[in-house]
């Protein structure tokens, strides 16, 4: 059977998962779900389009080469959703290139005082993504620059 448009899969699972997550913001397991879901659109994007035309794919030939382009030419976060997904899946992380190593550097974090960008923290606490570095991004922030990115791309690919 034949791989259904990368679009179908955008609609049931990403963004089904990412809505659902936005109306619970603080609960991991949604969040889990969604950041999942955000990553293996990139495998479905380059399984669909790898014999049909991997230009749109920027020729990669693997799953993980198109990754990283995605990361190169799309969406520089796509990386944080590629590690979460990843560290959340396989507990501990070796990949050079991760930016986090183990599952638990996303987790709630109560906001304090005077700590949180303005406008990017809500008060009452979210889940943020502790990079191997020590800063620590929102979660919310990521996954808002992957969405948006994925909307790109399938438009673009007319999908």
């Amino acid at each position: 059977m034949p791989l259904s448009p990368p679009r179908v899969f955008f609609e049931q699972h990403v963004r089904a998962n990412y809505e659902d997550w936005l109306q619970h913001r603080t609960d991991e397991r949604r969040a889990k779900n969604a950041v999942a879901d955000a990553n293996n659109m990139a495998a479905r994007l380059f399984h669909y389009w790898k014999a049909l035309d991997p230009s749109r794919i920027y020729g990669a030939r693997s799953e993980g080469q198109y990754r990283n382009e995605l990361v190169v030419r799309e969406c520089a976060d796509f990386a944080l959703v590629r590690d979460v997904a990843d560290a959340y899946k396989h507990v501990e992380l070796s990949r050079p290139s991760r930016r986090i190593t183990r599952y638990d550097q996303t987790a709630f974090e109560g906001t304090r005082w005077n700590e949180a960008r303005w406008n990017e923290a809500p008060w009452n606490g979210q889940l943020v993504v502790t990079l191997d570095d020590g800063t620590t991004r929102p979660l919310i922030k990521i996954m808002q620059n992957v969405f948006a990115m994925w909307e790109r791309v399938l438009k673009r690919m007319m999908l």
